[in-house]
């Protein structure tokens, strides 16, 4: 308890330094969720296998948002009050999860706050501080894009050396981790589907950088991590994004050809390449993969009156798919939570996350943004994703916060900035010059004299000391 104490006292310094850089505290809790997998918190924090052993990010997100509460509480107020709906749907959800787990006993208090209320605090955060500053759309992204950037490149290296490297013995206490057989590397995410939908919801947000060489380079990037991970999924929705980003470029039509041949060619080396081989192994034999969700849907479908108003309490999907005969989890987070929460409160929730995205979705203020926010919407439901503590539930609801704050830009054409929409520069105005006074010639005078003298007139008349 000592460490967390010490913890908890980082986190709130942290929280006060940046007290006014709300959308760099955000993107430090996205930092610190990509550094320190689920598995390996109690390092932090000094706690594991209790309600209380939170991960890391979750304690600091908390420590920000008390701290924005009480020096800016006109701010997440005016957030509250701007999306109420949004904010009342998972509240409900919320009780309605803690209630029932509490009931029945299955635990899930660390579910509850690494997945749904730690990220949906740091989507209220990011949305509150979008209306005073920004900047909030490209620190948080920049933030994802570097997080997970460094975590495609160290599971590239994790293949090159064909061990894990860092956490092996966190990663050595889950039962699927076999580093005799392990292949399917996933950097620290906590595992190789988590990493794969953190790369793909970053690579759509690639779509938006300005510059074309970094865009480029990051979703190729990203692409071969989620070949790393031998996300089947993953490397079809990267592949798709690679296709979507050359077509919404805004380049010549030379640079959009050549960048057609180099993606053509880099795809063209990597199908050769030893580093497609899980992948191309996971396309001809699955494992059992699709058949295992096939079963889960079937079972959720034979047996969804027990489940229409109230589950069994967060985490228990786990215990009900093994007293079932299934082999595996429901591989699906949306099935896993009509389970655990029931089908009322499953739907209320995912459907909050679809029609954020949907409603405000449609802007054109940061390109990429609705993209991301709509594949990890939608990716999440491929698996156990937000069923379990890891980084998923944090992209997601972060993503979700980028695209209320574009809309909002958008929406509002005085909140624009340059550094959002480029405008024109000015035109440089003419310099007004004061008007010339009429000068009396004296009768006597010959025209050349009066015109000799005039200038000199003038320049008397018009200086500043007249």
């Amino acid at each position: 308890m000592a460490q967390l104490a010490v913890w908890l006292l980082v986190c709130a310094a942290v929280a006060w330094l940046l007290r006014d850089r709300v959308a760099y505290a955000a993107g430090a809790v996205i930092i610190v969720w990509s550094a320190v997998p689920a598995v390996g918190g109690h390092h932090l924090i000094g706690v594991s296998g209790s309600g209380i052993a939170f991960h890391p990010a979750s304690w600091l997100v908390l420590a920000i948002f008390a701290i924005q509460l009480v020096l800016n509480p006109r701010t997440i107020g005016s957030a509250l009050a701007r999306h109420y709906l949004v904010m009342l749907a998972v509240m409900v959800f919320s009780i309605g999860a803690l209630i029932t787990s509490r009931l029945t006993g299955s635990g899930g208090t660390r579910l509850l706050m690494d997945q749904i209320v730690g990220p949906f605090l740091l989507f209220w955060l990011v949305v509150a501080d979008g209306y005073r500053r920004r900047s909030v759309l490209f620190v948080v992204r920049n933030a994802i894009l570097l997080a997970m950037a460094a975590q495609s490149i160290l599971a590239i290296v994790q293949l090159a050396l064909g061990r894990i490297i860092l956490y092996e013995s966190d990663y050595l206490t889950l039962p699927w981790f076999k580093p005799e057989t392990f292949v399917r590397w996933m950097g620290t995410a906590d595992s190789p589907l988590v990493l794969s939908l953190g790369v793909c919801v970053a690579g759509a947000l690639a779509v938006g950088v300005r510059s074309a060489v970094l865009r480029f380079s990051l979703v190729g990037l990203f692409l071969i991590a989620t070949i790393i991970t031998q996300s089947r999924t993953g490397a079809a929705v990267m592949s798709l994004i690679i296709v979507y980003a050359i077509i919404r470029s805004q380049m010549a039509l030379w640079a959009r050809a050549l960048a057609s041949v180099a993606v053509v060619g880099v795809g063209y080396y990597l199908a050769g390449s030893a580093i497609i081989s899980g992948l191309a192994a996971r396309f001809n034999n699955d494992t059992g993969s699709a058949n295992a969700r096939a079963l889960a849907a079937q079972f959720v479908f034979d047996n969804i009156g027990q489940f229409l108003l109230t589950g069994q309490g967060l985490i228990s999907s786990y215990t009900i798919a093994r007293n079932a005969g299934l082999e595996t989890s429901l591989e699906s987070s949306y099935l896993m939570y009509v389970i655990d929460t029931g089908l009322l409160l499953a739907t209320l929730y995912f459907g909050t996350q679809l029609a954020i995205a949907i409603r405000y979705g449609v802007q054109r203020t940061a390109r990429g943004v609705t993209l991301a926010a709509l594949v990890g919407t939608v990716l999440q439901h491929t698996f156990s994703a937000v069923a379990f503590a890891n980084f998923s539930g944090t992209l997601i609801w972060a993503a979700l916060g980028l695209v209320v704050v574009a809309w909002t830009i958008g929406d509002d054409p005085a909140l624009l900035r340059p550094a959002l929409i480029e405008e024109p520069a000015p035109t440089a105005r003419p310099v007004a010059t004061p008007p010339r006074r009429a000068i009396r010639r004296p009768r006597g005078d010959s025209p050349t004299q009066s015109s000799e003298g005039a200038p000199a007139a003038a320049s008397v008349a018009t200086s500043p000391e007249s």
